[in-house]
């Protein structure tokens, strides 16, 4: 980032009752959202920021601390810090869209089609969990890999009973919400989901999927969602790079007054 463009563009208000740290969080983080500050782009060193402001250095470390806790900032050992690759924000409390969350984060979320298939035979695990009444029962498979600004965040599989949605097959789902069309074209939505999530080693295809360049380890996430009366929709399992996602939940104490944690499922909309 150039000093200059600093200078000319962030005005401290110092008759504001926004804390000054908030006040300079608040500008990077708008630069980063919109684009100005890119992935990679080094900040301005504390000392730069300090000397120009004439402000102390711990309320430009305490802004520093801020945007790396979210994620929007990394520190590299005797470079400084870097504009991060953007991460995922999951709360798992909630209805979550995957195009939203990424739109809501300044990034452009997108698709690439792996498979998007009828099988006339799955294992026996999942015809278990889409409760298929019959051996027989052909399943859609979509499988994607969910992008944000081009660069690959999850491994998506979704498995659904096919005569629930005859001719889904024929979608380009590169393009189109997968939920919009059941929801628009079949009339199902998705009401309620149980989730797991589990810590994996990622195989070597997932690596490669994710573009992964050195051994992280990841997060296996499967759902099983129900329309409204109960029944089951579809089976999801997606792979996630553990350094491009954080999980999000709430807390509350119960009438004991031990504080205790939410049950971690929720009904999602990807």
């Amino acid at each position: 980032m150039d000093i200059n463009y600093f200078k000319d563009t962030f005005h401290l208000n110092l008759d504001n009752t926004t804390p000054l740290y908030q006040q300079l969080y608040d500008y990077f983080k708008r630069l980063i959202l919109t684009g100005i500050l890119k992935e990679g782009d080094q900040m301005l060193p504390e000392v730069s920021i300090c000397e120009t402001l004439n402000i102390s250095r711990s309320t430009v470390r305490k802004t520093m601390e801020m945007l790396i806790e979210d994620g929007y900032l990394i520190r590299r050992r005797g470079k400084g810090s870097f504009i991060a690759s953007p991460k995922l924000k999951r709360n798992i409390n909630y209805l979550y869209n995957f195009s939203e969350n990424m739109q809501n984060i300044g990034v452009t979320p997108s698709s690439c089609v792996l498979e998007c298939t009828v099988l006339e035979h799955v294992d026996d695990h999942i015809k278990e969990a889409l409760k298929l009444p019959d051996s027989n029962t052909k399943v859609f498979l979509l499988k994607r890999i969910r992008k944000g600004n081009n660069d690959p965040i999850l491994c998506e599989s979704t498995y659904i009973p096919y005569y629930l949605c005859p001719g889904i097959e024929s979608y380009d789902f590169s393009s189109h919400s997968l939920y919009a069309i059941l929801s628009e074209k079949y009339l199902l939505v998705p009401y309620h989901a149980t989730e797991s999530i589990e810590a994996v080693f990622l195989s070597d295809q997932d690596k490669k999927l994710l573009n992964c360049k050195q051994d992280v380890p990841g997060f296996k996430i499967t759902r099983i969602s129900n329309t409204k009366n109960g029944d089951v929709l579809e089976y999801t399992t997606s792979i996630t790079r553990s350094d491009k996602c954080i999980f999000m939940m709430e807390l509350y104490k119960n009438s004991s007054n031990e504080t205790i944690p939410v049950q971690i499922q929720r009904s999602l909309n990807i």
